[in-house]
């Protein structure tokens, strides 16, 4: 049995190192593509193909190659939490949308603002309010926060998990903006929505409350 789980183990570790390795070097070097791209539209179109490809292609892969289950299950995207269990799931939500506002109102120096906002909907913000939060939810929570769970405890998993999704995002914000003290609020943000985020996936077996959360917490962020 030992044995079993240390073999497991090693797959979702070099799953991940690969995984790191290969988005660093997206994020790093190959997104001069991106920003040659002229239309925004179009821009946002293939940066999200290429995040699906490597984020959630490879966690499909993952599931079904390597732990030779279905996929939908296996990353929690079939799984719907009775409507019971929502009410938990809403209040925590608020809770943690209303604590944020609070902070960055009272220590960020910062007040939410409709002022100026254009409110068409346009391409490049359903990738970034809708498709965005699914693509990393199901890599993350459904794949990343299983299968750590699953090799030690659930706190320590979610710890672990939430300093993977911070990290993931530092090697496009250190390449293209420094080491500041926004990119530390931001990480330190991001550590802590996280957490936030992988408690709701443990609780319910399934990404959608950590997906809705996400999506609020983008559209939130977007305020500021």
């Amino acid at each position: 049995m030992v044995a079993m789980k240390s073999y497991s183990a090693r797959k979702i570790f070099l799953f991940i190192t690969v995984f790191f390795v290969v988005w660093s070097i997206r994020a790093i070097y190959l997104y001069s593509v991106d920003e040659a791209i002229t239309s925004v539209t179009l821009r946002a179109i293939y940066s999200s193909v290429v995040k699906f490809i490597l984020w959630d292609v490879s966690a499909f892969g993952f599931a079904y190659w390597v732990r030779h289950a279905s996929p939908l299950q296996y990353l929690g995207l079939s799984i719907m939490p009775p409507a019971r269990r929502w009410l938990l799931y809403l209040i925590v939500i608020g809770l943690f949308i209303g604590t944020l506002i609070s902070f960055e109102t009272i220590f960020g120096g910062h007040a939410l603002s409709l002022v100026g906002m254009s409110f068409t909907v346009t391409t490049p913000d359903i990738l970034f309010y809708l498709a965005s939060p699914v693509i990393e939810e199901i890599l993350f929570r459904g794949l990343l926060l299983k299968e750590l769970a699953s090799l030690m405890p659930q706190w320590s998993a979610n710890l672990l998990t939430s300093l993977l999704f911070a990290g993931i995002h530092l090697p496009f914000w250190l390449s293209h903006g420094g080491l500041s003290e926004t990119v530390l609020a931001n990480t330190a943000g991001v550590l802590i929505f996280s957490l936030v985020a992988g408690w709701l996936y443990l609780k319910s077996a399934s990404v959608w409350p950590s997906v809705l959360v996400h999506i609020v917490n983008n559209c939130i962020s977007a305020l500021y």
